[in-house]
């Protein structure tokens, strides 16, 4: 049965802003508009009412309100951003003309109400249009500046959320590892092979897995909060560990560790491979009187790193999936940090009895290849 990474469907900006913001922003200047137009009526002698003042100003600016839904469509169609494209720079040049225009007519039809005069409706709309073409130029460009800038905390808002959502997964992983290392059975079972070896007096070999035990749960508690770790190091933690539960089943359990070299500094998430390994230990292997093998492998395969867990046990019995906690973290983790880009199937091997887990995320590689 495979199981696919989905994307995150949460509902994405469509550039569009609430109604009630853009009219609050374009009340502002309407009426310091008309708060200028009734100093300067009066400084001339000539006194205006404030409201017939605000139906004179408003106009332009409401209009500016009207047409700033389209305005930001048109931003976000024809972006603005670098690399700057002459056709987009065209097209918004021909759309602030268009906006001026339509201001300008709003313009004249209403003034031609509140301040009657003889000049007809195109010889206004004209003088409009050419005496406030500064204006709703810099005005146009002003909505499609605010717009971004709104849009981009917007989008740090949402990254920052999903950074809190991802922080919290590795936690809840890094703990997951933690219990799953500290149940009763393991710790008993583990603390019994090395009571066993101490009576038959091989020291060494109880020393060894003392040390394999502390270096586990050490990396376990100390793997600070990076999200990612270097594929290098996660084997090594999964060595580690299987080397502890190599004491407790001696040659019965056998271990293949496949990943080449140049591949030692790509980026995994931390604690990925454990859990999968963890339940070929629990379901799968040490059936046999003649013990069972884990292989763990890792290919470049275009710009892809497949990673492969298999076991050679009794595999998945049909119509039977395996959803329990650490698939499942694991499956969360992956959809979101690499989306669509990554990919997760557990299933039985075609050719012998056995399950497969394969992985397939984005290929990308650490700064710096511990030795």
């Amino acid at each position: 049965m495979t199981h696919v990474a989905q994307p995150n469907t949460g509902k994405q900006r469509d550039g569009t802003f609430p109604l009630w913001l853009i009219a609050t922003m374009w009340t502002v200047p309407a009426l310091l508009s008309t708060l200028e137009t009734v100093m300067f009526a009066r400084l001339a002698k000539r006194p205006m009412p404030v409201w017939r003042a605000f139906v004179s100003e408003a106009p332009q600016w409401y209009g500016l309100a009207v047409l700033s839904p389209i305005v930001i469509r048109l931003g976000d169609r024809f972006p603005l951003r670098r690399p700057l494209r002459v056709s987009n720079i065209l097209v918004h040049a021909l759309a602030s003309l268009g906006v001026s225009l339509l201001v300008a007519i709003g313009n004249a039809v209403v003034n031609s109400f509140t301040r009657p005069s003889p000049r007809t409706i195109a010889s206004a709309t004209t003088s409009w249009f050419l005496s406030s073409l500064p204006a709703t130029t810099l005005a146009y460009f002003a909505i499609i500046a605010i717009s971004y800038a709104l849009q981009s905390t917007a989008r740090l808002r949402e990254r920052e959320r999903q950074a809190a959502q991802l922080e919290a997964q590795l936690r809840e992983a890094q703990l997951g590892a933690l219990r799953m290392q500290l149940q009763p059975h393991f710790l008993f079972n583990s603390l019994n092979a090395i009571m066993a070896l101490v009576r038959d007096h091989d020291t060494d070999r109880a020393v060894k897995a003392l040390s394999l035990l502390s270096d586990v749960l050490r990396a376990t508690v100390n793997s600070a909060n990076a999200h990612e770790t270097t594929l290098s190091q996660e084997v090594d933690f999964l060595s580690r560990y299987l080397e502890i539960e190599r004491v407790r089943f001696g040659d019965r359990l056998r271990v293949t560790m496949d990943v080449p070299p140049e591949l030692h500094g790509a980026l995994v998430p931390t604690f990925l491979l454990q859990p999968f390994v963890e339940n070929s230990l629990k379901h799968g292997i040490l059936r046999e009187r003649t013990g069972n093998e884990i292989t763990v492998s890792a290919r470049a395969v275009d710009d892809a790193l497949a990673i492969t867990v298999a076991d050679d046990g009794r595999g998945l019995p049909k119509g039977e999936s395996i959803a329990g906690v650490g698939i499942t973290n694991a499956r969360s983790r992956l959809e979101h940090m690499y989306g669509p880009k990554a990919r997760l199937s557990v299933r039985n091997a075609e050719r012998a009895p056995g399950t497969v887990v394969d992985i397939s995320l984005p290929l990308r590689m650490s700064a710096a290849v511990p030795a």
